[in-house]
């Protein structure tokens, strides 16, 4: 949703007016760790490369899912993939359980009198990943391999694979929906902290609510939407999302209603459309895959996908970094002038756009598995679609991740094209 973007960018905290008051609270001149807002990068590298591990194991699952969802009958395929899911959505409620209540301690500007540190809360998250690794070498059962396919007939197929018509059409779907989709606003979080006040406790507490709404939201697409239009069903729950969206973030930005309640009202509202445009949205990824290359197709595509969100988040940087005043000083938000308030609103205006346009996309995907199956066996392959795929790609992976590493690195995260105000 538009209104959660963060910016990396923002004012030192130390330049924060001492005569203002948050939450009934005076605003301290200095923080009391200054270099905090300047150290995150660090942080986040270490996280990434955390991160790489398990999106190399997490593919290697969605493709051995793949697999076992292209056995099923044509009439209820779509079923295993909807039930991975909806197990892993349970995890996720263990996983908030535990930050939203371990972490609400002073520290984390919680609540509660004290909470359990980072260290402990990564160790905690550190042991289940640590356990798989025996169940996954002893629990899985995988085909039998007669001989290794090389890497050169590994690329081979790859890009056989992207010479498709029917593949290029996905991948440009995959792509420029989220590239285009995610151009959001860098002041959600700022509206979410000062204006709405959400407390971390209760930010938790509706997640939990709202992931549950999620996990029936896949009980839903399992039970009753598995042959219903893609293009209709990934139309209907963005505009629904959007809409709902807009309710209570310009009632919030103008001051209609300000309540962390109200706010978060909105979690637990958008999760069930949220579940079917999500699970949707992997049901093709079924239909393109061929056997034995589930993984191959799987990963192409999911990767594709993640790469255009970083690249929106860049483009998202420079763009807002000119609306004034600026979005990323927390003095404007405290100040709270009607000007700023405007400001705020055209940012989100601006964000909606973006998303609606994003659906023009939509068109490109086959309605259902019997259009995406006659796709593949009608429609051919040229060379230049896998030319212009590799090009574009890589163009956009190089562009995407030297704009976030240059966000992250106190040397250069005031530079304009990173999303600063210019050093």
């Amino acid at each position: 949703m538009s209104h959660h973007t963060f910016s990396p960018s923002g004012v030192h905290p130390s330049t924060i007016n001492p005569k203002l008051s948050f939450q009934g609270k005076p605003v301290p001149a200095t923080p009391c760790n200054p270099h905090a807002a300047l150290e995150g990068g660090f942080y986040a590298n270490l996280m990434m490369l955390a991160a790489l591990g398990y999106v190399i194991a997490d593919v290697a699952a969605d493709g051995l899912t793949v697999q076992f969802a292209r056995r099923e009958p044509v009439a209820v395929r779509g079923q295993t993939q909807t039930t991975v899911y909806l197990v892993r959505t349970l995890g996720q409620i263990v996983a908030v359980t535990v930050t939203g209540f371990g972490m609400n301690g002073p520290e984390y500007n919680g609540s509660f009198k004290s909470g359990i540190s980072f260290q402990t809360v990564m160790f905690i998250f550190f042991v289940p990943a640590l356990v798989m690794i025996p169940v996954s070498w002893y629990g899985i059962t995988e085909p039998q391999v007669d001989s290794r396919p090389s890497l050169r007939r590994y690329l081979d197929q790859l890009w056989t694979l992207l010479e498709s018509k029917a593949m290029f059409f996905v991948v440009i779907y995959q792509f420029f929906t989220p590239m285009v989709g995610n151009i959001s606003t860098t002041a959600g979080g700022a509206v979410k902290k000062y204006w709405a006040e959400v407390e971390q406790l209760q930010n938790a507490l509706f997640s939990l609510v709202g992931l549950a709404l999620f996990a029936l939201g896949l009980w839903l697409v399992k039970k009753y939407f598995l042959n219903y239009s893609w293009r209709g069903m990934l139309l209907i729950t963005t505009i629904v999302l959007n809409c709902i969206d807009m309710i209570f973030v310009y009632c919030t930005v103008y001051d209609v209603v300000r309540n962390q309640y109200f706010y978060l009202g909105e979690t637990v509202l958008v999760e069930i459309p949220a579940a079917a445009n999500f699970v949707v949205a992997t049901f093709y990824i079924v239909e393109m895959s061929d056997s034995h290359n589930e993984g191959l197709v799987y990963g192409l595509l999911t990767t594709i996908h993640n790469l255009g969100s970083p690249f929106a988040r860049a483009i998202a940087n420079q763009l807002y970094v000119a609306f004034t005043p600026s979005l990323s000083d927390s003095t404007n938000y405290i100040e709270d002038t009607s000007e700023f308030r405007t400001t705020v609103a055209n940012s989100f205006t601006l964000s909606y756009f973006f998303a609606f346009i994003a659906m023009v996309f939509v068109i490109l995907l086959p309605s259902q598995k019997e259009e995406a199956q006659k796709r593949k066996k009608e429609w051919g392959g040229n060379v230049i679609f896998a030319r212009l795929t590799v090009t574009v790609l890589s163009m956009a992976f190089v562009y995407s991740v030297t704009i976030n590493m240059l966000a992250m690195d106190e040397r250069t995260m005031c530079l304009k094209i990173a999303g600063g105000d210019g050093c």
